[in-house]
């Protein structure tokens, strides 16, 4: 295996995303943003050292995979932390992976290669939402066990501290900051990363 690092990009599905926005966006909207959102996530990691999943059971986010020119894992089991830890069985083929969730608007090439340096010498790193929800988890140790979900950062936690696994948390707003709700949306606005400013130039 030349690549280093796997990434994992787990999408729901685009039929009907980012519903919580419903009250803002019309689901066309919804659905071109949220595209939009993915197709930055993957520019951003894209490297000679970077292999990258989008990981669905959706038709659609097969068909988005190929046009994005990335790989696409189709798992058999039901539910975000069976579908991981299915996907996981792919880490040992790598020296680190990543789970990154695909509304992270910040997200930057710079902090994206500065993460994958940040993984070389960790065995966790795990960044915390606004919800007590997990938007970004990496690693270079096999973990058994994913718990995302509501309040999945401290059941993250607990598991590693556990497992007597060290980590370390990430601060950066790049990894944080998720466009999930109606507050969310109009902070964006107010600060627009350049991906979304050219898409309306």
């Amino acid at each position: 295996m030349n690549r280093k690092i796997i990434i994992g990009i787990p999408i729901k599905n685009l039929e009907n995303p980012m519903s919580r926005l419903s009250e803002v966006l019309t689901q066309d909207e919804r659905i071109h943003t949220q595209k939009e959102l993915i197709r930055n996530i993957v520019q951003t990691y894209k490297n000679n050292d970077h292999e990258i999943f989008l990981i669905s059971t959706d038709n659609e986010v097969e068909i988005l995979a190929k046009n994005l020119n990335v790989k696409f894992f189709k798992s058999n089991s039901f539910g975000l932390n069976k579908e991981i830890i299915e996907f996981s069985k792919l880490f040992s083929n790598y020296d680190g992976w990543i789970i990154c969730h695909a509304d992270l608007p910040y997200m930057t090439k710079h902090f994206a290669n500065t993460i994958s340096a940040e993984l070389n010498e960790n065995e966790i790193l795990i960044a915390q939402s606004k919800d007590n929800g997990t938007p970004f988890f990496a690693g270079t140790v096999r973990l058994n066990k994913f718990l995302f979900g509501k309040n999945s950062f401290n059941k993250h936690i607990e598991y590693l501290k556990d497992k007597k696994y060290a980590y370390k948390q990430i601060f950066s707003t790049e990894f944080t900051f998720e466009l999930d709700d109606e507050e969310d949306y109009k902070k964006f606005i107010k600060n627009q990363p350049r991906w979304f400013r050219k898409l309306n130039a």
